[in-house]
């Protein structure tokens, strides 16, 4: 794609998004800045309440008739800004075909084609039938309190496209995440008479040990999930020569389709079983929560998308399992809504001169438009499961 077929209105769109600050926690701005966009195309924008005074943009509009309802949409927030610009990380800029700018490729590109994408079905109404849902969603970067928000109302959404920087693969499932805090309680006593106690960080220790040596779940096609130690601490940090009764530690663990949430509490109580401690242990769960997911690759929202994309791009879509999260665990993980992630890709994702493709910018946005009008197209005559 040339420079000159370029749709300046989408990449205009895009500079404003990426010039408004929206650090997770504080994208009030331009959350008012993408709603005030939509009023501007006749298009009706509802702000949502989010925990902690946070907010989702929501735009729905209807086709001629009833039919089957799709979502697209993704984040508005931003990580802040890294070490090794170049470049003024809110001054967009375009060189050699790519936009740099901080949010570009995460993922202000993706939203900016899925609202033009809202923007060119509403003129064309009378051509599909359903619904098309829009959402810009807070705080993914943190605690993804938007996309948890936005699931507590059961909106019949029948699918949805996180519109994430996956373009060369289509990812249609992807590993969970849970923080698992341990707790261990044990008994002071002076630290000359040891014995005389429960020492809280070696029996933490030896309940480290043990996760360290587990051997995780294996899928058959994914590979082996994985856990790390993010954090232990005892003691108030006072000197004092005291056995510690309390510590605490906690684990960044990730799991495969086929692993739940519980089986990891329950894995670790075992451990803790086996240990045979004097000391008293408990396991919670701690947010930020994201299940896993994978649709499969005969079901007939992937196959339609795969459609869509060898129609738009002429090529096979690589189907793929992803090993990060993102709102997509929420959506289809927790809420069971089937989601896929595509969106225009690039470099320096949460780095320095992040930058996107604008080939592949306008190419999501034709592939958005494209399979849209198809899905809602085929809602009298397939519905789907």
């Amino acid at each position: 794609m040339a420079n000159s077929v370029y749709d300046s209105r989408l990449i205009g769109l895009l500079e404003e998004l990426v010039s408004i600050e929206s650090y997770s926690g504080d994208e009030a701005t331009v959350q008012d800045r993408i709603a005030h966009w939509f009023a501007s195309h006749g298009i009706t924008a509802e702000i949502e309440e989010v925990d902690g005074g946070l907010k989702n943009v929501v735009v729905e509009i209807r086709g001629n008739g009833d039919g089957q309802t799709l979502w697209i949409g993704g984040h508005c927030d931003t990580v802040g800004i890294a070490s090794g610009w170049t470049r003024e990380p809110h001054a967009p800029r375009i060189e050699d075909n790519r936009l740099y700018g901080l949010g570009t490729m995460d993922m202000k590109a993706g939203l900016a084609a899925a609202m033009e994408t809202v923007r060119d079905l509403h003129g064309r109404r009378a051509e599909w039938s359903g619904r098309l849902i829009f959402s810009a969603l807070a705080d993914e970067e943190a605690y993804s309190r938007g996309a948890n928000a936005f699931i507590r109302k059961d909106r019949g959404i029948d699918a949805a496209i996180m519109c994430e920087p996956h373009f060369e693969d289509v990812v249609i499932g992807s590993m969970g995440k849970i923080n698992l805090r341990v707790e261990v309680k044990g008994r002071s006593a002076h630290g000359s008479r040891p014995e005389q106690g429960v020492n809280a960080v070696i029996e933490a220790a030896r309940l480290l040990v043990a996760i360290d040596g587990l051997e995780r779940f294996s899928h058959p096609d994914f590979g082996r999930a994985s856990h790390c130690v993010l954090d232990v601490a005892a003691g108030d940090g006072r000197y004092e020569i005291r056995v510690p009764d309390t510590c605490t530690f906690t684990i960044n663990w990730h799991f495969m389709p086929g692993e739940t949430v519980d089986g990891a509490v329950t894995l670790i109580e075992g451990l803790v079983a086996r240990l045979n401690s004097q000391a008293c242990f408990s396991v919670t769960v701690r947010e930020p929560r994201y299940e896993s997911f994978l649709l499969e690759r005969d079901h007939p929202f992937v196959s339609g998308f795969a459609d869509a994309y060898r129609s738009v791009l002429g090529k096979e879509p690589d189907l793929a399992f992803g090993r990060g999260v993102s709102d997509a665990n929420i959506f289809s993980g927790r809420a069971g809504i089937p989601t896929i992630l595509f969106g225009p890709g690039g470099a320096n994702m949460h780095a320095g001169d992040e930058w996107v493709d604008l080939d592949q910018l306008h190419l999501a946005r034709d592939l958005y438009i494209d399979f849209a009008i198809r899905f809602l197209k085929s809602s009298h005559e397939r519905p789907m499961p």
